[in-house]
């Protein structure tokens, strides 16, 4: 990770305009980079896999809003929210360059916090920070979880509430950190795990995880 945010760093001092998916996006600076960072690009292509149609989702860290995006096209009914205000307003632009702003509720909010209503989601997924220690400055909240995974702590006193009784939580992870920790905490909300897509490249496994209250086989 530190060698690749190193050599991209003079591209991502600009908005940079990419194609991904078939949706077209400008990224912001500050903005995590779906086209160099392959765990976008991963869960993106599982979300593509499932029937999102007419069901409630949540992107948690939306960043660009490359997920919301996805599965607001795919006709779910979206809430994006990221702490960063820039990832915010960089996501907003995007439903609406992209034509889903009715489908895609985007809002500057740690998590949930701050939402009005108590909406439940069928579909809560999360490109989320995984480097367990304080953020830097905003950007830095793609990447830093807070000492102790604050981020996934937060996350998992939210999710008894507002994951659907036959919901599921996606996420993606990188083998750069130790995922025992973030499951003991998704654990201990009462949700239980499994792998369903892993990439592995050059520096780093990237996994992609299902966790809800049971699984049918």
């Amino acid at each position: 990770y530190r060698v690749w945010r190193s050599s991209i760093q003079a591209h991502l001092s600009r908005p940079d305009a990419c194609t991904l998916f078939g949706l077209q996006l400008v990224v912001s600076p500050g903005v995590l980079h779906p086209r160099y960072f392959a765990s976008s690009r991963l869960i993106a292509g599982h979300l593509l896999n499932l029937d999102l149609s007419g069901i409630a989702v949540a992107d948690i860290g939306t960043g660009s809003g490359l997920l919301g995006l996805l599965a607001a096209r795919a006709g779910a009914h979206v809430t994006a929210t990221d702490i960063n205000p820039a990832a915010a307003e960089c996501a907003g632009r995007n439903a609406a360059r992209n034509g889903v702003s009715d489908r895609m509720l985007v809002a500057q909010a740690d998590v949930f916090d701050g939402l009005q209503g108590h909406a439940t989601f069928q579909i809560i997924v999360t490109n989320p920070p995984f480097y367990p220690r304080h953020p830097e400055n905003a950007a830095d909240h793609a990447f830093a979880s807070g000492v102790g995974h604050q981020f996934f702590t937060h996350l998992a006193t939210e999710l008894p509430s507002r994951l659907a009784t036959d919901g599921r939580l996606l996420m993606v992870h990188s083998s750069d950190t130790d995922f025992e920790p973030i499951s003991r905490i998704l654990e201990g909300c009462g949700l239980k795990g499994r792998v369903v897509r892993t990439r592995r490249g050059l520096f780093e496994t990237l996994t992609v995880r299902e966790f809800a209250r049971a699984y049918r086989t």
